[in-house]
C-alpha cells in the first residue's frame, strides 16, 4: 500500500511539473559587465516589463519565472534601449542566450521555438534591408526624373513582396504547429502595408488557429487568430453577396430647397445631371450659376437636371441668390461642416460632377462654357 502511495505521489508530482508554466533564461552579454538587462513580455497588444537583471563581471545573468499562458510566449531582452534578442518561450524551456551589447552575434539554445524564431527574424530582416535599399534607389531615380529606373525598381519591390510572402506561407506549411507563424502573419511589408492584408489571407489565419488550437485551446493568441479569420471570412462573404446586388453608384444627398422641401439626389436616377458644390460668398461662383442657366435651358428638354449644393451657413443669403434658378437648389446650412463634402471628397469649391443616365461620373470640374456644353451634350445623347 505504501508503495502505491509513493507511486501515486510521484505521478502527481510529474503532472504538476508538466503543467508548470515556469521557464528560465541565462544570458551572457560579454561587453555589458555589471549592467542592467531588461526582460519584457508581449501581452497580446502591449509589452510589459517582467524584471531587470543585473549581469555579473562576465556579463552573465539568469532568471526563472512564470509564463502568463500555458503556451509559447513572446519575450524580449534589451540593453540600453537596444533589443538584444526576441524569444518564444514554452513551459519548461531553459534558454541560453549569447549576444553582444548591440544585439549582434546572437546565439540561442534550449528553446526550440526561440531557435525557430531566429530563422524567421533573419528572413524578415533580410527582406527589410532589401526593401530599404530598393526604396532609397527608387527615390533617388525619381528625383532625377529617371522614369525607366523607377518602373524597374517598383517591379523589383513587387517581386520582393511576392518572394517574402511565399517564404512565410512555406514556413506555415512546414511548421504548422509553431507560434513563430504569428510573427509572420502579423508582419508589415512596409510601414503602411501588412504582408497578409488580402481577404483571401483569412485561410492562413484559420489554418494556423486550427493547428494551434489542438495543443493550446485556451491560448489568447489562438483566440485572436480565430477572430481575425472570422472577420475576414465574413467580409469575404459580404463582398461576394454585394456582387449580386445593384450597386449604389453615388452617395445619397437629401437636403431642403428654398421651399423647405427635402430633395433627394437619388430622385434623378435614370437621367443625366450635374452635381455642383459652390460658395455664394465668391462672386465668380455666383456668376457661374448665372451662366449655368443658359446651359440648363439648352439641355433641360433633353433630360438634363442640375442639383446645386450651396456650402454656406447663411441660408437666407443663399435663398435670395438662387430663388430665380429653375433647377434643384439645396443647402443644409452647415457650411464647410456639411457631410456632403465628405461623401464626395470635395476639397475645393466649386466642384462639379457630370453624371450620365447610368449614374456614372462622366466628367468633373469643367467650368468653361464650351467644354461644359460638349460634355453635357455627350451624356444627353447616351
Amino acid at each position: 500500500m505504501k508503495r502505491h502511495l509513493l507511486v501515486l505521489a510521484a505521478f502527481a508530482a510529474l503532472l504538476c511539473s508538466c503543467s508548470s508554466k515556469k521557464a528560465g533564461i541565462s544570458i551572457k552579454v560579454a561587453d555589458a559587465p555589471e549592467s542592467d538587462i531588461v526582460l519584457s513580455v508581449l501581452n497580446i497588444n502591449k509589452v510589459d516589463v517582467v524584471d531587470t537583471l543585473k549581469t555579473d563581471k562576465a556579463g552573465k545573468a539568469s532568471i526563472k519565472f512564470d509564463l502568463p499562458y500555458e503556451s509559447p510566449n513572446f519575450y524580449y531582452i534589451s540593453y540600453n534601449g537596444v533589443q538584444l534578442a526576441s524569444l518564444l518561450l514554452s513551459p519548461g524551456d531553459r534558454a541560453k542566450i549569447e549576444v553582444d551589447g548591440k544585439g549582434q552575434n546572437l546565439k540561442v539554445k534550449g528553446s526550440k521555438e526561440s531557435e525557430l524564431l531566429q530563422t524567421v527574424n533573419a528572413l524578415i530582416d533580410k527582406g527589410q534591408k532589401s526593401f530599404d535599399s530598393l526604396s532609397v534607389q527608387m527615390i533617388a531615380c525619381s528625383e532625377i526624373g529617371d522614369v525607366e529606373s523607377v518602373q524597374r525598381l517598383r517591379y523589383e519591390l513587387g517581386k520582393l513582396y511576392v518572394s517574402q510572402k511565399q517564404a512565410a506561407v512555406k514556413h506555415l506549411v512546414t511548421n504548422p504547429h509553431s507560434f513563430t507563424n504569428i510573427r509572420n502573419l502579423y508582419r508589415q511589408f512596409n510601414e503602411n502595408f501588412p504582408m497578409f492584408a488580402e481577404l483571401t489571407d483569412a485561410v492562413y489565419f484559420k489554418q494556423l488557429a486550427d493547428s494551434l488550437k489542438a495543443d493550446y485551446p485556451q491560448s489568447p493568441y489562438v483566440k485572436l487568430l480565430e477572430k481575425e479569420a472570422a472577420a475576414s471570412f465574413n467580409e469575404m462573404e459580404l463582398s461576394y453577396r454585394m456582387k449580386d446586388l445593384e450597386p449604389e453608384l453615388y452617395p445619397e444627398i437629401a437636403m431642403t430647397d428654398t421651399k423647405s422641401e427635402v430633395k433627394k439626389l437619388s430622385s434623378l436616377a435614370g437621367q443625366p445631371f450635374i452635381l455642383l458644390f459652390w460658395d455664394p460668398s465668391k462672386n465668380e461662383q455666383k456668376m457661374f450659376n448665372a451662366e449655368l442657366e443658359k446651359l440648363y435651358n439648352q439641355f433641360n428638354g433633353r433630360g438634363l437636371e442640375i442639383y446645386s449644393v450651396c456650402i454656406t451657413n447663411d441660408k437666407a443669403y443663399w435663398n435670395s441668390i438662387v430663388n430665380r434658378f429653375p433647377w434643384i437648389n439645396v443647402c443644409d446650412g452647415m457650411g464647410v461642416d456639411s457631410p456632403s463634402l465628405v461623401a464626395y471628397n470635395v476639397s475645393k469649391l466649386p466642384t462639379l460632377f457630370i453624371f450620365n443616365k447610368k449614374g456614372e461620373i462622366a466628367a468633373r470640374d469643367i467650368f468653361d462654357n464650351n467644354g461644359l456644353a460638349k460634355a453635357v451634350s455627350s451624356v444627353c445623347l447616351e
